[in-house]
C-alpha cells in the first residue's frame, strides 16, 4: 500500500512533539517524531512490548537505555540509530529545536493508530 505524506494525519503528542504514523501493516510501523524546541530536565522514561528502532533524521538527542542491569545515556546525531529490545526502559530529551526521529515498531503499535 501507499501512504502519501499529504494524506497523513499529524497528531499532537504534547506541547513540544508532533508525530506522523507512516506506513504501516499489523506487524511493523514507521512513525515520524518531531520536536519543535530543544528540551531540558529529566528524560522522560517509558517501555513497551514493542521492538523498537530509532534513526535521527535530524538534530541531535540524548538517549537512556535502561535494561534493570545498567543505565546507557548517550549523545546521538542525524545518521545515528538506537535499537531498544521489547519492555526496556529508554527515553530521550532533543538537544536542538526542530529535531526529528523515524521510528520503526514490531508489531505496529494499535496506540498510535
Amino acid at each position: 500500500m501507499f501512504f502519501k505524506d499529504q494524506d497523513i494525519q499529524l497528531d499532537t503528542v504534547d506541547s513540544n512533539t508532533t508525530r506522523k504514523v507512516l506506513a504501516h501493516s499489523d506487524q511493523i510501523m514507521y512513525a515520524k517524531v518531531m520536536f519543535a524546541k530543544a528540551g531540558e530536565g529529566e528524560i522522560p522514561l517509558h517501555k513497551h512490548v514493542h521492538e523498537q528502532v530509532t534513526y535521527v533524521m535530524q538534530g541531535s538527542f540524548q538517549f537512556m537505555i535502561d535494561d534493570g542491569e545498567t543505565k546507557d545515556v548517550q549523545i546521538v546525531k542525524e545518521g545515528d540509530s538506537i535499537h531498544f529490545p521489547s519492555n526496556v526502559l529508554h527515553g530521550c530529551i532533543p538537544l536542538e529545536d526542530n529535531a526529528i526521529l523515524l521510528d520503526a515498531f514490531t508489531p505496529a503499535r494499535a496506540d498510535f493508530l
